[in-house]
């Protein structure tokens, strides 16, 4: 009851915090100036006979307990969060001091007397809370709008502004460079994929994640540090446009047969997983188990990340291709707006979010954003919206004397952004990515019972109660199934199975169907497939091409 009544704010300012260092200086000092004049009021006779060296000793017991107690203190303003709460205090009661935010009164002797408003800070690790009284009182317009000069003022940055009964409270976060995460820190757990200490990213919560930032500032690193904790618990599918960094990684077994980087064949992964997002959605919505408003989790099914680095170089790449253009603006709306639910999530990498390349309906709908290295103020405008018009990005190139890289800042889509430090990578002490990923076993795939015409989804419901349909199912003698031929050929079984449908699509071959009305092939059919793989790889063909050249060449 009584927290209804009472709320907490912290500790009130006042003026002797103006001089609150001296007076720790001089509370810690104290132990030891009463050991001086115990020792000095047995000693006085010393004193008396040998005044000069006697004086040099006592100025050598005081000077060297000032000098520890001086480095103590600053070392504990520095370093604890009880003594920077103190700081604070110093430093908010300067500021209405010397603002004029006070009352005066003189007194019958002439002077003055000051007293200061009702305002509070409420410190923990990683930031503080600044409270000001407004009930009607002379200074209630000024203290509303302090935002930007608290941001300043603590060298922090501002979250928000809250009202409860009569005064307003703002949240400033403070040295967050001290909840930066190592690399092998940043794990998923039951909030979301781990950032920074306090920072998650929980897709379900804040579907699709918007990364941008100039060039070396370490966009590409940071995605790499989001991939290696992603591919853990879901499946991963990446567009590298340029050719640079991520498409270096496609030989590693976690990504084989997931990374694409030519026009045609992101525009053919990006249809291909809204496909997925359609298929999901079937598959959920036909389980047995069905029930309304539950999520692709509650179904058993793996989330699914579509990664597409240098997003404005690919749409580049479309500029005069306009049937690709409405391909790719539809599959990504898609996926944007049906995807949720599915389970299925875009990351897109650029730098920065221009409306040129990504539309403001589709940005708008990326609910989490990161920025890293250093963006021009529209760059941070595009990037975290109208709820930061005011807010003052800083350009910091170094912390406490040291060359910071991966600095930058996250938000919500329509939240305030805080600074935001990127995992720290230690690659002089020889870390590699692909060592990391190379040690990685890729996911099993996901049956969710599919055949190209989409029929046989029920049979497959009806059959399990769990997402991971039996690939040993009984099939025609001689004939493979499409896990066998996957493992066969080394491919994913997805990557087959568009494959198998783009062939009978083109009406050059059709496939035989199992009991479950799954594809089935025979051994000269798996050798074909294969065949094709090799075709495609030793000629750089697309795969629309590869199919067409290949069957042209063989008829």
């Amino acid at each position: 009851m009584l927290g209804t009544l009472f709320k907490y704010h912290g500790m009130r300012a006042r003026l002797f915090y103006q001089n609150i260092k001296v007076i720790t200086f001089v509370i810690e000092l104290l132990p030891f100036l009463f050991g001086n004049a115990y020792y000095h009021y047995y000693h006085y006779l010393e004193a008396q006979s040998n005044p000069i060296p006697y004086g040099i000793k006592s100025a050598v017991m005081i000077l060297i307990p000032a000098i520890f107690v001086f480095l103590v203190n600053r070392y504990l303003y520095e370093r604890t969060v009880f003594y920077g709460r103190l700081d604070n205090l110093r430093i908010i009661t300067n500021f209405l001091v010397q603002n004029g935010y006070y009352f005066s009164k003189k007194r019958t002797n002439g002077r003055e007397r000051i007293k200061l408003p009702k305002v509070y800070i409420k410190r923990d690790k990683f930031g503080l809370d600044v409270t000001f009284i407004l009930q009607g009182n002379k200074f209630q317009d000024r203290f509303n709008n302090l935002n930007s000069q608290l941001e300043l003022m603590f060298d922090g940055d501002f979250m928000s502004k809250t009202y409860t009964k009569g005064f307003v409270t703002y949240t400033i976060v403070l040295d967050h460079i001290k909840g930066r995460l190592n690399i092998d820190d940043v794990k998923v757990d039951d909030k979301g994929l781990r950032l920074m200490e306090d920072v998650w990213w929980n897709w379900d919560a804040q579907p699709h994640l918007l990364i941008g930032g100039g060039t070396g500032g370490g966009k590409t690193v940071l995605m790499m540090s989001i991939l290696k904790a992603l591919l853990s618990v879901g499946y991963v599918d990446i567009g590298d446009p340029k050719k640079i960094d991520l498409w270096g990684l496609r030989d590693i077994p976690v990504f084989r047969h997931r990374i694409f980087s030519s026009k045609e064949d992101i525009v053919n992964m990006l249809v291909e997983d809204a496909e997925e997002v359609k298929k999901r959605g079937d598959y959920m919505s036909h389980h047995p188990n069905f029930k309304v408003g539950k999520n692709y989790a509650f179904y058993g099914l793996k989330p699914k990340f579509v990664v597409v680095d240098e997003w404005a170089a690919f749409m580049a790449k479309l500029e005069k291709d306009y049937d690709s253009q409405t391909r790719v603006t539809e599959a990504v709306t898609f996926i944007v707006l049906e995807g949720r639910q599915a389970g299925v999530f875009l990351i897109l990498g650029m730098q920065r979010p221009d409306g040129e390349f990504i539309k403001t309906s589709l940005r708008d709908n990326f609910m989490k954003r990161i920025s890293v290295g250093h963006l021009e103020d529209m760059g941070y405008r595009m990037m975290f919206g109208g709820a930061n018009d005011t807010k003052v990005f800083k350009k910091i190139d170094e912390i406490n004397g040291k060359k910071v890289f991966g600095r930058g800042y996250i938000a919500n889509n329509g939240e305030v952004a805080q600074e935001f430090f990127a995992p720290l990578v230690p690659f002089d002490d020889g870390y590699s990515f692909v060592d990391a990923f190379s040690q990685m076993e890729p996911l099993e795939e996901q049956d969710l019972g599919f055949d190209s015409n989409g029929e046989g989804h029920q049979e497959s419901v009806e059959k399990t109660e769990v997402l991971q349909i039996n690939e040993t199912n009984t099939v025609l003698e001689d004939k493979h199934n499409l896990k066998e031929v996957a493992d066969s050929i080394g491919a994913s079984r997805p990557q087959v199975f568009k494959i198998l449908k783009m062939i009978e699509d083109e009406g050059y071959t059709t496939f035989e169907r199992d009991d479950n009305n799954q594809k089935v092939l025979s051994a000269d059919e798996v050798a074909l497939v294969k065949e094709l793989f090799e075709f495609k790889a030793t000629n750089d063909l697309t795969w629309s091409n590869a199919v067409e050249q290949y069957f042209t060449k063989v008829d």
